[in-house]
This record gives structure tokens, sequence and C-alpha cells, in this order.
């Protein structure tokens, strides 16, 4: 629904394009290990962060809110250890990197800059801002799965690849007895 992985897609340092010798697609190539981490360990800062003032804000939230960015962090925050040590790709830390800095932050702060007394009001749209809010978080709760999916997903392909790799380059041939 959110993210597609494009095949070819190269991932950090520890991968190694093993069946196919093309160069990866323009930026998506290895990841400096150096520099995930950094981002990494910022966004996990970020991420706590915010649930914390999720939760701190909890009382001016609608029901349901705060339930909804703990579930997002639930994904995100094992999702992030993962990609600390395993990397990932440009894509993949384009699209958690936006979730974390931008759009979930960016929900939560459109609501919490709202008067109370216009959270429950319907708008132009005819819902009102704190229906509006858990749709938002909602789609995020459910983008942060698919990502979940999607690295977890290109991790397993690359094991399948690495296991036929290794079993056409080790395998003794019937021709060899």
């Amino acid at each position: 629904m959110f993210f597609r992985r494009r095949s070819g897609t190269a991932r950090g340092p520890r991968n190694e394009n093993l069946g196919n010798q093309a160069a990866p697609a323009a930026g998506s190539g290895p990841r400096n290990t150096a520099e995930v981490v950094h981002q990494v360990r910022q966004l996990q800062r970020e991420l706590a962060g915010i649930v914390a003032r999720a939760n701190a804000d909890g009382g001016r939230l609608p029901p349901g809110a705060v339930p909804t960015v703990r579930d997002i962090d639930d994904v995100l925050r094992p999702l992030l250890r993962h990609i600390e040590a395993q990397s990932a790709s440009e894509e993949e830390m384009r699209h958690l990197t936006a979730i974390i800095h931008e759009y979930l932050p960016q929900a939560l702060g459109d609501f919490t800059a709202l008067p109370a007394q216009y959270a429950g009001r319907p708008g132009v749209t005819g819902t009102t801002p704190a229906e509006d809010l858990i749709r938002q978080l909602q789609l995020l709760d459910e983008g942060a799965n698919e990502l979940q999916d999607l690295v977890y997903t290109g991790d397993a392909a690359r094991l399948a690849i690495q296991a036929r790799f290794l079993d056409a380059k080790f395998r003794r041939s019937d021709l060899d007895s």
C-alpha cells in the first residue's frame, strides 16, 4: 500500500550482489555503517521524544491516539534496532525518517496546536480534527507495519539468494564422483 520494494535495491555493506553483477540503482547503493548508526540513533531519540510528548498530552488527545502512537513505537523501535545492526536501503531509511521526523510529529503537533474547543467540531470535510488525527495515526501505524514487512522480507530474500549461491558454489556435482 505505502511502500514498494524495487527489485535489486541494494542494502548496507553486508549486502553483496551475488548473482547479478549489475550496478545497484542510483541512490540505493551501500550506505556508510557509521552514517546509518548515527541516523538510527537520532531517530530513536526523536521517536522516544514523540512518545513521551504523546503520553504527556494524553489528556488533550482523543481516545485511541496514545495507544496508536505506542503501537507505532512498538513497530518502529525494534525495526530501528534491526536497521542499526543490519543497515537499510536509502529508500527504507527515507520512509522511516519521514514517519518519525515529519509525519508523526506533524499530526500530533497540528492537533495539539488547536484550541481544545475546536478538537470536536466538524471541519470543512465534515470530520472533526480528533477523527482526522485518529485516521492519520491509523495510517501511520499501517505504514510502519508495511515498512517493517518491507525490511524483513528483503532480509529473508537475501538469505534465500545467499543459500542458492552457496548451494551452487559448494555442492558437489554428480559428475565429480
